[in-house]
């Protein structure tokens, strides 16, 4: 298996395009890309929706126009660069549709904060890159860490087919050893406690989402799941006690940073996983806390070196995460093997680091 990095970056290869380059999509991403688009001197031909969901309206001055209309009034070669993220089959599958009609693009944008990860980023940090590939226990790992790191520099949509289902490959890593009590931390509405039960059978759950909305979701399943204890904890988690404005959208755009601005800010409790824990015993911690996973890790550190727990941490929400993360965890758990895992997902979010205690 050859795994090697990339050495073109997508924002050189648009600063010299000459062929129309259309964004599809609007919002965040959106917004995110024309800025990185303007750093680079790209210029955009205009903007468009998918032909079910275009209306008449503008973004950032652009008409938004439908596909159709884009495609037939410029054929085939152009550049789509997509603005935003699915999991839904049938979206997933007009992406590829494009994808081989035109020159489909994924441009990398960090969602909650970072550099662009372009061709000086790259060489900057190819030294850390390199070391963090090695730190990885099987060839799926290491074969993710650099579809990663090549789709982050060109956007292309070839380096995010190597995905497997959630709950199969909790069973894998993890099967065989005994989940006593896990801390499940950005819990959601309960999806994830939900694939933790049905890939490894924890006893108990201590449950921690922040969004107060969701919180409410996540009561009521809590309420309803027989096969496990889950105990909801409305918190977000942070390197200290006290109080944060979070940023509610019940998507991936809330959190502390708040980087969905058309989404409500309210004030709710910070706390660190030290705390909640108190002194319990703890197997497995899960963060995917909306780029808050570094300061969450600070905040369990006497967790963390007191149980020896398995982890599993989302690496795709700050530019850093990538190798930050991974060596975070390695230095706190150097005895652990490291594995990355995806599940179905465009672009590469949804990229999980898991720390498994013990030799397999």
């Amino acid at each position: 298996m050859t795994m090697e990095f990339v050495n073109v970056s997508l924002w050189d290869e648009l600063a010299a395009e000459t062929r129309p380059v259309f964004l599809y999509g609007t919002g965040n991403g959106g917004d995110k890309i024309l800025a990185a688009l303007e750093k680079y001197n790209v210029t955009l031909t205009g903007v468009f929706a998918s032909d079910g969901f275009v209306r008449d309206r503008y973004f950032h001055g652009y008409h938004v126009r439908s596909y159709s209309d884009v495609a037939a009034e410029y054929g085939d070669d152009i550049v789509i660069l997509l603005a935003f993220g699915t999991t839904l089959d049938s979206v997933k599958e007009f992406i590829f549709f494009l994808d081989r009609k035109h020159d489909l693009r994924i441009p990398d944008v960090p969602l909650y904060g970072g550099e662009l990860f372009d061709m000086a980023y790259f060489a900057e940090h190819r030294d850390v890159l390199e070391q963090t590939a090695a730190l990885f226990a099987d060839d799926v790992s290491r074969k993710l860490f650099y579809d990663a790191v090549n789709f982050r520099l060109t956007g292309k949509t070839a380096y995010l087919t190597d995905t497997g289902d959630a709950v199969r490959s909790l069973a894998e890593l993890f099967g065989g050893k005994t989940i006593g009590t896990m801390l499940d931390g950005g819990a959601f509405k309960g999806d994830s406690a939900a694939e933790f039960i049905e890939g490894i059978h924890p006893e108990k759950i201590l449950a921690v989402e922040a969004d107060p909305k969701t919180f409410v979701k996540l009561s009521a399943y809590a309420e309803a799941e027989s096969r496990a204890e889950v105990i909801p904890v409305n918190a977000a988690l942070f390197d200290r006690d006290g109080e944060m404005e979070y940023v509610s959208s019940g998507s991936r755009g809330s959190g502390k940073d708040g980087q969905n601005h058309r989404a409500s800010g309210k004030t709710v409790p910070m706390r660190t996983i030290d705390t909640i824990c108190d002194g319990a015993d703890i197997d497995l911690i899960k963060l995917d806390v909306e780029g808050a996973e570094e300061s969450a890790l600070k905040g369990a550190e006497k967790t963390i070196r007191r149980c020896r727990p398995n982890m599993a941490v989302s690496l795709y929400h700050r530019t850093d995460d990538l190798y930050a993360l991974v060596n975070e965890v390695h230095s706190l758990l150097p005895e652990h093997r490291l594995y990355l895992r995806r599940v179905p997902c465009i672009p590469m979010w949804d990229l999980n680091l898991f720390a498994v205690r013990g030799i397999r």
